[in-house]
């Protein structure tokens, strides 16, 4: 595959998650990843990777991604991506729901292998996101 290819598969992928397309989604990861996502040092494969998207789309409502850049090579895709999104379900890491909008910059790195993901390594601040969802609103937007 040509790395506009591989670069489409990737775009493909984030679009799978915002739509919250199951199908979309294990049409492009291989039943073999490996996903490296937030810290973990064991690896997350499919089945797990598929749960935990669908585990944050029922915390956060309107996820949606911008690639910021998109850089490719051989079997890599590099992503910067800007996620935005509202914390409207469930409890996230033991915060409850608050409505508030999030937004997040992840750096991800793909292996795409015969147009499949076989591999994620996904970098973003987790304590960003919590410090968003437990700011308090400040005396200027509470009053009046």
């Amino acid at each position: 595959m040509t790395t506009d290819q591989n670069k489409d598969v990737v775009r493909r992928f984030f679009r799978a998650f915002e739509d919250q397309d199951e199908a979309g989604l294990i049409s492009v990861l291989s039943p073999d990843l490996q996903a490296y996502v937030h810290g973990n040092t064991e690896p997350m494969d499919r089945g797990t990777m598929v749960q935990a998207i669908k585990g944050w789309n029922a915390m956060f409502s309107g996820t949606s991604f911008t690639l910021e850049d998109q850089v490719a090579e051989g079997d890599l895709v590099a992503c910067r991506v800007t996620m935005h999104a509202v914390h409207s379900g469930g409890e996230f890491e033991g915060i409850a729901p608050t409505g508030a909008p999030i937004t997040s910059e992840s750096l991800t790195l793909e292996r795409v292998v015969d147009g499949l993901i076989v591999e994620r390594r996904v970098a973003s601040n987790w304590e960003d996101i919590k410090q968003q969802l437990t700011r308090v609103p400040s005396q200027a937007r509470t009053a009046g």
